[in-house]
């Protein structure tokens, strides 16, 4: 896998910024790094770029409202962009008598419009997350009176390099893309206006990404509707936009 310096050097090259075998001066070097790192704190704040999504299991305390991210209750470095789902563990360390009890993540208007925020229970059916700087903040409600573990899912975050030497992993596609959208960032810090092609291969190498990362939404009716047939198969193609009969 490649290290910061690799990208750098790559995506000046096809700006014919460095000729083949050069490296960039310390200033480029520097400059470059940055425009990295713009470049990753922008794709993990995209739906579409984060490729994938993982479960973690946290304790949390009674009568908390915990903190998460890098310095949190929660630690996980950077804090997370969205919570997509979460369910309490009951039974924790019983085996196949382990259960999940979804929790339903709310909105911001649910919890503005919540009348009685500081209701309590021993579990908790709703979760607001408030994605605070750099720690966010898990409001579960009602408050849970008892210690408990929660299976959180988070979107993964590309990591975001700390110095050139800093080794990056990538998914499949992902190194194409970072390259070419990076020699794009970095044309206007040489005025230079990016060629057509490099433009064309760019979003060509960011829509086989995002084409990965978005799946086709789940679509079903429930048994007894009209036209259901009880298959629970939907008709209609959403890509074609065209019924399949």
């Amino acid at each position: 896998m490649p290290f910061s310096l690799d990208l750098i050097k790559s995506a000046m090259f096809e700006i014919n910024i460095l000729g083949a075998g050069e490296t960039p001066s310390a200033d480029e070097a520097s400059w470059g790094l940055e425009k990295l790192q713009r470049l990753i704190d922008r794709l993990n704040a995209y739906r579409q770029a984060i490729y994938n999504v993982n479960f973690q299991v946290f304790t949390v305390q009674a009568n908390q409202s915990p903190t998460i991210g890098p310095t949190g209750n929660f630690v996980v470095n950077p804090r997370p962009v969205r919570i997509v789902s979460a369910s309490w563990l009951l039974n924790p360390g019983s085996g196949s008598n382990q259960v999940d009890t979804p929790i339903r993540v709310a909105d911001n208007q649910w919890w503005a419009s919540n009348p009685n925020k500081q209701l309590t229970s021993s579990i908790s059916t709703y979760l607001y997350y408030s994605p605070d700087v750099p720690n966010g903040t898990c409001y579960f409600w009602p408050i849970p009176t008892v210690s408990n573990p929660v299976r959180l899912e988070l979107w993964t975050s590309l990591v975001v390099p700390i110095t050139t030497e800093t080794q990056l992993t990538f998914p499949q596609g992902y190194w194409d893309a970072i390259v070419l959208s990076l020699a794009e960032d970095l044309c206007s810090g040489f005025q230079k206006e990016p060629s057509p092609t490099l433009s064309e291969r760019k979003r060509a190498a960011m829509r086989i990404i995002m084409g990965n990362n978005a799946p086709p939404p789940r679509i079903d009716t429930d048994y007894g509707m009209p036209n259901s047939g009880g298959s629970g198969r939907p008709d209609f193609d959403f890509l074609t936009g065209l019924d399949d009969n």
